[in-house]
């Protein structure tokens, strides 16, 4: 029996006998069988399983949660997490600590959860801190991405839902003002003095239901103070970041700031501007979508922070008190693409482009900025508008928020909402299906008429979909006599 592929046996191998042959059937097994009936198919079942747990077993995951590329890695396993992955629940993260202490580890849980469950407050995420290493973490559990394994931190991934497992450690110089250059594997005493904000320090024993507080967190929540622990000079110029954190953590619980760290906020506030445009980015994304934006806001331009982070707000026309004034008319949404169109509207196109580049923000958030500060000033001939125009900007993804912020604008400047109520009216007399129907008229009808390829057509084409949308065409038939005249006047030697 001849196998199906012939593969060049090594130096030194010995080829397959026959009663593999029979066995197996060709060597390699295809997907189907070549003259060894099911046994084939039970060897690629096998093969394919074999890959997919490899690649667990090397840091990614099967399906839906990610998986990484193929080929060995040279370093530590290192996976991605699918954006399908969910931050973990309670439960899980309490099932990841059990596990740990079954292994012979000690193991709480740490940071923003644990203020949280003081607070009261419904906490999203949960940390599990721990004495075992990264390597002894992965040990332990079947899916784990080593995505800071010299950091000490690994994803452990349980039912769709990630746990960050750090280890206990203690962090030595801030070269780059981000990340330690360095670290040790440590205590729990030792890992809560590393960190930024005393409500931030503590751990909790879920199974012991105790509270273990190296740091005097506790009692800085019962004030209402938010803190740096030890040297607020010392945490600021380890991760330059951590500027912002404190205004944000402080406009959310409401907190007020330690007169010690309020002045090494406005004596660091220049160095925010090494920190990446991307976090940057994501720490204004979670302030300003939260109900605290003004006081963030304020705080931000009070401790020095704004003139650094946009500039371009505090030029010689000094844009800050309007946009200021329109983010305290909308900051109660907890919008943040609509509070940050507040901020940036008296900003030409090409800045806001510049400024969303810097920021490592998506297209999508870019245009959306650009396309509310184009129309931001129309608030007054919107109610004016023929229905073409309104229908086009209904059937905008923004148009909801460009209402909104026309809304403040015209509280702000009049004191009165008369516009904002004409356009209301307006768009209640919309049919909804008739914001966006399919064209009556297609290119393809106009080229069928005559009409050459060209600038012309796509003019054309504008023209009878405005008819449309205005409800002067109702027809296909009426439609397409109106074409055949446009065309005849398009083709007309003086056109």
């Amino acid at each position: 029996m001849s196998c199906a592929h012939t593969w060049p046996i090594a130096r030194g191998a010995q080829p397959l006998g026959r009663p593999w042959r029979r066995r197996w059937g060709s060597w390699p097994p295809g997907r189907r069988s070549t003259g060894g009936g099911t046994s084939s198919s039970l060897w690629w079942r096998w093969r394919c399983w074999w890959r997919r747990w490899w690649r667990i077993d090397r840091g990614g995951l099967p399906g839906r949660l990610g998986r990484v590329g193929r080929g060995m890695h040279s370093g530590p396993p290192v996976g991605r997490i699918s954006p399908m992955a969910r931050p973990a629940s309670e439960q899980t993260a309490l099932w990841v600590l059990r596990k740990l202490r079954e292994g012979g580890y000690e193991a709480l849980f740490a940071g923003g959860c644990v203020r949280d469950q003081l607070l009261g407050a419904p906490c999203t995420d949960y940390d599990v801190a721990t004495n075992a290493s990264p390597k002894q973490v992965r040990g332990l559990f079947r899916h784990v991405l080593m995505v800071g394994a010299k950091f000490g931190v690994a994803m452990v991934v349980h039912r769709g839902q990630v746990v960050e497992v750090v280890t206990f450690r203690s962090d030595e110089t801030y070269s780059d003002g981000r990340r330690p250059d360095r670290v040790t594997f440590s205590t729990a005493r030792e890992d809560a003095l590393r960190r930024d904000f005393t409500i931030n320090g503590m751990f909790y024993d879920p199974i012991a239901k105790k509270v273990i507080d190296y740091v005097d967190g506790q009692e800085d929540l019962q004030a209402r103070i938010l803190r740096t622990i030890g040297s607020p000079e010392q945490r600021f110029d380890e991760d330059y970041l951590r500027l912002i954190r404190a205004v944000r953590f402080a406009a959310r619980l409401d907190f007020r700031i330690d007169p010690a760290t309020e002045a090494a906020l406005a004596a660091n506030a220049d160095k925010i501007v090494s920190i990446s445009g991307e976090r940057v980015f994501d720490e204004l994304r979670k302030m300003l979508s939260n109900t605290s934006a003004v006081r963030s806001l304020a705080d931000l331009q009070r401790f020095g922070l704004m003139q650094h982070i946009v500039p371009e707000l505090f030029d010689a026309d000094d844009h800050w008190p309007a946009a200021m004034q329109r983010a305290e008319k909308i900051g109660h949404y907890a919008d943040f693409l609509l509070t940050l169109a507040a901020l940036l509207l008296e900003l030409p196109s090409r800045v806001i482009g510049r400024i969303c580049r810097r920021w490592g923000a998506s297209n999508e958030t870019r245009l959306a900025l650009q396309w509310i500060a184009k129309h931001g000033g129309d608030w007054q001939a919107a109610p004016n508008w023929p229905l073409c125009k309104i229908k086009r900007l209904l059937a905008y993804g923004q148009f909801d928020r460009l209402c909104l912020l026309w809304l403040a604008i015209e509280e702000l400047d009049t004191g009165q909402t008369d516009y904002h109520q004409l356009l209301r009216k307006k768009i209640a007399s919309i049919d909804p299906d008739q914001i966006a129907p399919p064209p009556l008229v297609s290119g393809e009808d106009l080229l069928g008429l005559g009409l050459s390829e060209s600038p012309k057509l796509g003019r054309i084409l504008n023209k009878l979909y405005d008819a449309q949308l205005n409800e002067e065409l109702k027809s296909r038939r009426t439609a397409l006599a109106e074409a055949r005249r446009m065309v005849t006047e398009a083709a007309a030697p003086n056109a």
